[in-house]
């Protein structure tokens, strides 16, 4: 073999090398980000709240970055002379969408609550392209709440009842808005990197914790949103909530011994607060638990619903 061989193999393997350490280090988890951070590839499928026997109307509405929410507005079963005893907002969580929340409105409707349910932001029927676990979602729940207290279709108290990143957008935007009376938080999202983390765990993907924090940086160069890990942290959240909310909100999370599964949720419980435990897959909470967490939600409201505003 000759030297000019040698050399030229030499150099080919330097080439080979570089490229599989750009494939590796940045294009691969480049890619990972986009599955992470968009919408689910699952296609949107329409769903009827008549089969579940709620009495609803449409609802739809433009964010303040143009993305069209659509969902339903489910009616309180009532006696021609009784209202409403509030209006429930059921957000449904990361691999979901409207309709696995429908089995729940049906059974508030006939315990005489107005409820709302909605495709979130990139799920279902709604549009946009990326989520971000509850951090524009939240500014999504509140363009909905002023929408409905306009239309004079808001009745106190308001309830949000949330999963995953519905829990955590309840909790963020709780601050500003003071039309929301109680929060109930069920497996709520903490962080970006628990967001993450999640999702690479359902979607089965390969995407080790070192290259999480480009998801961050791809979601901005894609979409424009700009998200700081601190502002993905709801940590602030819960302790305003502590302090001045400590009666009005519940958390809920898959466990046992009161210490729940998620080690984000468990830095969470050190805050106190009101919590519910109970052993469950992250998915199933309710559907495995129905009467001690819908018995735990409603212990949670005050008998006077005569609430005012702030």
């Amino acid at each position: 073999m000759t030297k000019k061989t040698k050399e030229a193999i030499k150099t080919s393997a330097v080439i080979v090398l570089v490229i599989a350490a750009v494939l590796a280090l940045w294009i691969y988890p480049l890619n990972q980000s986009g599955k992470i951070a968009s919408r689910p590839d699952e296609p949107a499928k329409a769903y009827n709240p008549a089969d579940f026997g709620l009495i609803s109307d449409s609802l739809s509405l433009d964010t303040e970055d143009n993305i069209q929410i659509s969902g339903h507005f489910g009616h309180a079963v009532l006696d021609s002379a009784a209202s409403a005893k509030g209006t429930v907002f059921l957000l449904h969580g990361l691999f979901s969408d409207g309709s696995s929340q429908l089995a729940k409105a049906a059974t508030l409707t006939a315990d005489g609550f107005n409820v709302i349910v909605y495709d979130q932001r990139a799920y279902g029927q709604s549009g946009g392209e990326y989520r971000s676990g509850g951090y524009f979602e939240s500014n999504d729940l509140q363009s909905i709440i002023a929408r409905l207290y306009l239309e004079d279709r808001l009745v106190r108290p308001v309830i949000i009842w949330g999963e995953d990143h519905g829990g955590s957008a309840a909790l963020r935007i709780w601050r500003e808005e003071n039309r929301i009376d109680y929060v109930v938080a069920e497996n709520p999202v903490v962080t970006g990197r628990d967001w993450q983390k999640r999702v690479v765990a359902h979607d089965e993907l390969s995407a080790p914790e070192f290259m999480l924090g480009l998801v961050w940086w791809w979601l901005k160069q894609k979409s424009g949103y700009e998200i700081s890990a601190e502002e993905s942290d709801i940590s602030d959240h819960y302790g305003w909530a502590m302090l001045n909310k400590e009666g009005r909100f519940l958390t809920m999370a898959c466990g046992s011994a009161n210490t729940p599964n998620n080690e984000y949720i468990r830095e969470l419980k050190d805050f106190g607060g009101n919590w519910l435990v109970v052993e469950c897959a992250d998915s199933s909470l309710f559907e495995n638990n129905r009467d001690e967490v819908y018995t735990a939600v409603m212990n949670l409201l005050v008998k006077d619903t005569g609430l005012t505003e702030e």
